[in-house]
């Protein structure tokens, strides 16, 4: 499955992985059953990924010795075991994989994806602009669509999660607003509304995946800030 943007694990494992789950106190066990990633309050990342391996682009060995050797070169690029690999499997070609990251920015640079964890402030002095229209959510459900962005920004007291990548995401608060391209599937969970015009074709590598450019057509800063998921959430 090739879905697109290049480096890190998406270089090394895209179509090989997805995980099981982590639990809150007082809720059900987190069990994603497609790639997800969970945001935990003390910023660490956890990576789920459960997929196929297509042997024509790779063997099981290859694979395990490809993620295994990229998550050890980016560590020795940071000083220090920012990523852990929790656990590894592959039977019958399937691939299960479980990462933890120590931040928000460990998985945006080794995935070379967008992922910005923190307050609604800090996200627009990165430069995140909001353009979207949002849902408003109550316990897992819309109460409220098509809202502007107007209406989410004027909430600086809560969390904000910022990515562009296409796997589902639980953050560690209540979801209270969610970009209209994404959809809440639980309290804490929300899924990408997936865009009909994705491909995906063979095996890429870990999670992020490289990206399939279908034109060469410009590409406007508000065209890119409407492919982000937005998930705005309070502890």
């Amino acid at each position: 499955m090739r879905t697109g943007k290049g480096g890190g694990m998406a270089a090394v494992l895209v179509c090989a992985l997805m995980l099981g789950g982590c639990g809150m106190l007082g809720e059900k066990p987190w069990e994603p059953t497609e790639t997800a990633l969970q945001m935990k309050k003390d910023g660490t990342v956890t990576e789920t990924v459960i997929d196929q391996l297509d042997q024509n682009y790779y063997s099981s060995q290859e694979l395990e010795s490809m993620i295994n050797s990229s998550v050890s070169e980016y560590n020795q690029s940071k000083g220090g075991d920012v990523i852990t690999i929790d656990s590894l499997s592959i039977e019958n070609n399937q691939v299960n994989l479980t990462m933890t990251y120590a931040s928000a920015q460990d998985y945006a640079e080794y995935n070379n994806v967008r992922f910005y964890n923190g307050s609604m402030l800090g996200a627009e002095m990165d430069g995140y602009l909001f353009y979207n229209q949002f849902r408003q959510v109550e316990k897992g459900t819309v109460t409220a669509d098509d809202l502007s962005n107007e209406e989410a920004l004027r909430h600086k007291e809560y969390q904000v999660l910022v990515t562009d990548t296409s796997h589902a995401v639980r953050v560690p608060g209540d979801v209270v607003y969610v970009s209209v391209n994404g959809t809440p599937t639980g309290p804490r969970d929300v899924a990408p509304v997936e865009d009909a015009s994705a491909q995906t074709e063979g095996l890429v590598l870990p999670s992020s995946a490289v990206y399939v450019e279908e034109d060469s057509s410009p590409v406007t800063w508000e065209d890119l800030e409407k492919t982000y998921l937005y998930i705005i959430y309070e502890f």
